[in-house]
């Protein structure tokens, strides 16, 4: 399916809902999804378990939401039709949506044209939208190739074992309303993440790359880091529960972003009321080291796209500067229905990210897409970690979650590899994977950060469609606790 073919079925739509009476207003959208992936596997024992399997999925369509007049109220109805874009199946969309309709809270209205006051560059690659399988089909042999050429210059060819996937996707999206908006965005994402364990030293290395654009998309690179992931890590330790200063790694700077900082700033839940954050505008919430920053705009990151999934252009928004709260991620929706309790925020973030990338089944919701985090008195790694006599290196946390709600600011999270410790300023042994966890307040960690890097690395979220560009962070003091069931083991 084609931009145009879909332009042309959200503009046929609207103009049904045009001659449809009883609908005071309308939103449409129309979308084009292309996933190929490669499944990696490789098991040095066993090598009749190897493989290297191609799936290409495709999903498309169009929906409607719709504001009925019924009698002296409103109703709000959502329908929708799968690939097949005739009129006949977007008519039966639209009725779908009227027989649905329920009632809502808010007086939903949709968005005017806003006249973009960024240039809109080309942040998508055209050769991704035509790329030949036998191409990525060899981006697949070449992440496994950099982990396995790395692994036996280091004398390692047997007890190992790897897997991983190699992603490619391209998206149209289409949306349109009766306030006469109509707009369209196109993007790629190229993904190639790698798992390397050496069983017998009990070592992991993870690894992932992620680009835009064809030509810097090395995926070698991604399985050569991930094997030399897990030759740093053999021979871990086991330290005890206990408070240490921390230097969290890129990828736990992700994690801790994604699943406590950016669900506090979201309007989502300030809406349901579980927001730690939701009258805090404009107080320091964070170290004055820390600014945090959501930019749709930038070049090259998986997450960069030049509409929301309301139509309304995307741009950079401030989030924390130098500690303190100046905005929230919004959709157009929660940004009407919240305005008299936060104020005025502009909605850049109301995607339809599915698991299957934008999507035209789903209403707009709130989600991020590059988020940067900075310090204007970022330092480098050696000086960051210099003034740490006894503390740890954290480089991975998994499922970090807020078992007590996210309002308290209580998080925990399984601490994972590439962890050190740290002797005397420097890394030295590595942490054995899986035998701590992080066991402390989110609000509090933001309060003791003490230094950011200089350098930063790319982290693809859950859904492949948002990313965040993590340094790593000093906090002065942080609380692990022995993770019991590893232990007992």
């Amino acid at each position: 399916m084609e931009l145009h073919e879909l332009r042309s079925a959200v503009e046929l739509a609207l103009e049904m809902v045009a001659a449809t009476h009883a609908i005071r207003a309308a939103e449409v959208c129309a979308s084009w999804n292309v996933h190929h992936v490669i499944r990696l596997q490789h098991d040095a024992e066993r090598p009749s378990d190897n493989s290297q399997a191609l799936r290409t999925d495709a999903a498309g369509g169009l929906s409607f939401l719709v504001v009925l007049a019924e009698g002296d109220g409103r109703t709000v109805g959502f329908g929708v039709t799968d690939e097949d874009l005739s009129p006949e199946s977007i008519r039966l969309a639209l009725e779908r949506a009227r027989e649905g309709a329920v009632v809502e809270p808010l007086a939903l209205t949709f968005p005017r044209p806003i006249v973009d006051p960024l240039p809109g560059p080309t942040l998508y690659d055209p050769q991704v939208l035509v790329l030949p399988e036998d191409d990525f089909a060899q981006a697949a042999v070449d992440v496994l190739d950099g982990a396995l050429s790395t692994l036996q210059e280091a004398g390692h060819v047997r007890a190992l074992r790897i897997s991983g996937e190699v992603h490619s996707q391209y998206e149209y999206l289409v949306v349109g309303n009766t306030q006469g908006l109509l707009v369209s965005d196109t993007t790629t994402g190229l993904l190639a993440t790698l798992v390397v364990h050496l069983v017998q030293e009990q070592s992991r290395g993870y690894w992932s790359q992620v680009a835009t654009h064809w030509h810097d998309f090395v995926p070698y690179d991604a399985g050569m880091a991930a094997a030399h992931e897990a030759l740093r890590a053999r021979g871990s330790l086991v330290l005890p529960a206990g408070d240490y200063p921390v230097v969290f790694g890129p990828r736990a700077v992700a994690a801790l972003v994604q699943d406590f900082v950016l669900p506090a700033l979201s309007l989502d839940t300030v809406a349901v009321g579980t927001s730690p954050l939701a009258t805090r505008r404009g107080q320091v919430i964070a170290s004055p080291c820390l600014t945090m920053t959501d930019d749709a705009r930038l070049p090259g990151l998986l997450g960069s796209c030049l509409i929301t999934g309301d139509g309304l252009p995307t741009s950079p928004t401030t989030l924390i500067e130098r500690g303190r709260l100046l905005g929230f991620l919004a959709d157009a929706y929660h940004a009407q229905y919240l305005l008299d309790r936060v104020g005025a925020v502009v909605p850049r973030h109301g995607l339809r990210h599915a698991s299957n990338g934008q999507s035209f089944s789903m209403r707009p919701g709130i989600f991020p897409t590059n988020i940067t985090l900075s310090s204007p008195d970022a330092i480098p790694l050696d000086d960051l970690l210099a003034p740490i006599e006894h503390g740890l290196y954290l480089g991975d946390l998994w499922h970090l979650t807020t078992p007590e709600g996210l309002q308290t600011g209580q998080c925990t999270g399984l601490i994972l590899g590439p962890s050190f410790v740290i002797r005397h300023g420097k890394l030295a042994e590595p942490l054995r994977p899986g035998t701590l966890r992080l066991q402390d307040n989110g609000l509090d960690l933001l309060q003791r950060l003490t230094g950011v890097s200089t350098t930063s690395q790319p982290v693809a979220l859950a859904t492949r469609r948002s990313l965040v560009l993590a340094p790593e962070w000093r906090c002065s003091q942080v609380h692990v606790s022995e993770n019991v069931e590893t232990n007992k083991r």
